[in-house]
């Protein structure tokens, strides 16, 4: 029984430390470059969600849940002040 017991502690220390380490490591570390990642979601009312989604050419700005989905590009920043 106290062998049990010291195997169960050791497995629940390692799983612990691995938990850590990949915290440590964060989320990306692994992660593939072209993959989408979601950055922000919102709720519009009970059926609607505005998502924006980046990908490693831009993000884009998803509207869901209503008769259409709709997808913008996001807006890219501009260097200089807005045209007249």
């Amino acid at each position: 029984m106290l062998q049990a017991g010291a195997s169960l502690v050791a497995v629940l220390a390692l799983v612990m430390l691995a938990g850590r380490a990949m915290r440590l490591r964060g989320p990306a570390a692994g992660a593939d470059p072209h993959a989408l990642r979601l950055t922000a979601s919102v709720a519009l009312d009970s059926r609607r969600r505005l998502h924006i989604v980046q990908a490693p050419g831009g993000a884009v700005l998803l509207l869901t849940g209503g008769a259409n989905d709709q997808m913008l590009p996001w807006p890219a920043a501009r260097a200089g002040p807005p045209d007249p």
